[in-house]
């Protein structure tokens, strides 16, 4: 919520240039956040099955 709030808030005083840095910027990190997660559970997975063999 806090990158909507400050990417929109740029736009809102006409800093369009820093809008678009802002938004490149959190972009990376949401993607990143849900990949890092994935991969998270995918190795959760892979340990709670060799255990229960």
């Amino acid at each position: 919520m806090t990158a909507i709030g400050v990417t929109t808030y740029l736009f809102y005083l006409d800093e369009s240039i820093l809008a678009l840095i802002s938004m490149v910027v959190f972009g990376k990190l949401i993607v990143f956040h849900f990949v890092m997660e994935y991969f998270d559970k995918q190795n959760l997975k892979k340990i709670q099955n060799i255990s229960k063999n």
